[in-house]
């Protein structure tokens, strides 16, 4: 077991070599962390209230858009946009320029979580402009 010694000899020293250094750098990347941790939450809830709502309209279905790193969801009547999650003060017409309309999820449409996940992580790490729509 001469070998665990010196792992262990190498460990501390490496540990009070780096460890300062590595916990300044933890420090300053935890609020970044935090902040695309939080993104992904904000979105996840106005995915789950803009379906909600989706349900409850004749021919409904969401999509996803972006203002700015901001991702926001639209819901449709049809063809109609009538709302958007979270409440945004750019009206639907602006957010609706550019917008891919074959993108749309309709309520019974089941995004398997993989790729919920990637659009998450893809949302969260969007870095847009801050005001640019799409």
């Amino acid at each position: 077991m001469a070998g665990k010694g010196k792992l262990v000899g190498t460990a501390i020293k490496l540990g009070t070599k780096y460890g300062p250094q590595v916990w300044v750098a933890s420090k300053a990347l935890r609020e970044p962390a935090k902040e695309a941790a939080q993104k992904i939450v904000a979105s996840e809830k106005a995915r789950k209230a803009a379906l909600g709502h989706a349900r409850t309209i004749s021919d409904g279905s969401i999509l996803k858009v972006y203002k700015g790193d901001q991702s926001l969801w639209l819901v449709f009547s049809g063809d109609t946009a009538v709302t958007v999650y979270p409440p945004s003060d750019v009206p639907l017409s602006a957010l609706l320029r550019g917008a891919d309309l074959t993108k749309r999820i309709r309520p019974t449409d089941q995004l398997p979580p993989k790729d919920r996940l990637k659009d998450a992580a893809t949302t969260a790490l969007r870095r847009g402009k801050p005001d640019s729509i799409n």
